[in-house]
């Protein structure tokens, strides 16, 4: 099943769908006409797991993994897919990405933002205060990941990485996968409102390695030591510049604010709509 949301109305982009980023990737941006198309795919097949181990990520999140049943690692070809976890026989389920790269072994990683219960989700509370033993329900891999078809980065030799809060949790799936390898240029620009809600910096100089060239920006940083980067990844991304729209694309998670703020940067520019990339 196909669902096409115009991007205005949609719920806030998310390392999945219920982990909505932290407020520190846009202000109020103006209005985008694109639309952006959801394969939200097969109903779920839930599998009852239990928490394998949780940890505190940073400030309000919460690493969390759980070992897959046999067979359902081997859906996970992609950076960017996810699955639905719900207590167990609760009718509410959240999308959660997965943070580990595709062919990973071991269990599945996730990043989780702490997130009260709406109309909409059921929180994330009952997840995020568990402990290791706690019983869920997981269900297949699901989703398209970012890189939707075979030759997504055609004739692509920059690619510019968008994450916000918890938003980062599927881009590091990417990051740490081959996806980018034949890529000339990796740019990622990750926003939190503090450096305390920054999750994965013991990561940055690994992904360095990788190739990818890490500028973390801090939207809030007054009474914080930060010297880095301030403000909103895109006002960061366009102060630097894009050398090549043409063949650049773009690859993005996180609040609704930033991605629309992304979007704009992305047609002022002359990046191909596209080529401007979001996991669901």
């Amino acid at each position: 099943m196909s669902v096409v949301y115009v991007f205005l109305l949609s719920l806030p982009s998310l390392a999945a769908w219920t982990v909505s980023s932290a407020r520190a990737a846009a202000p109020t941006a103006r209005p985008r006409c694109g639309r952006i198309i959801c394969g939200w795919g097969p109903d779920p097949v839930w599998e009852t797991l239990a928490v394998e181990s949780i940890s505190d990520a940073s400030s309000g999140l919460k690493a969390i993994t759980i070992a897959p049943p046999a067979g359902v690692a081997e859906g996970y070809a992609k950076g960017g897919q996810y699955v639905q976890i719900r207590e167990p026989g609760a009718e509410k389920a959240g999308f959660f990405a997965i943070a580990s790269s595709p062919g990973a072994d071991g269990s599945f990683e996730f990043l989780i933002k702490e997130q009260p219960p709406s109309d909409w989700s059921p929180g994330t509370g009952w997840l995020t205060d568990s402990s290791a033993g706690t019983a869920l329900e997981m269900s297949q891999v699901l989703g398209s990941g970012f890189l939707k078809t075979e030759d997504a980065l055609k004739g692509i030799d920059s690619v510019l990485l968008f994450a916000a809060g918890s938003g980062i949790s599927p881009l590091r799936s990417v990051i740490e996968s081959d996806a980018l390898s034949g890529v000339a240029s990796v740019k990622l620009y990750y926003g939190a409102s503090t450096p305390e809600q920054m999750a994965y910096q013991d990561k940055f100089k690994a992904w360095e390695k990788m190739g990818v060239d890490v500028t973390p920006v801090v939207s809030k940083p007054d009474g914080t030591d930060w010297s880095g980067a301030t403000g909103y990844v895109q006002d960061v991304c366009k102060a630097e510049g894009v050398a090549n729209p043409g063949s650049t694309a773009i690859l993005l998670c996180g609040m609704k604010g930033m991605a629309e703020g992304v979007k704009a940067l992305a047609a002022e520019v002359g990046i191909a709509e596209d080529k401007v990339m979001a996991n669901f």
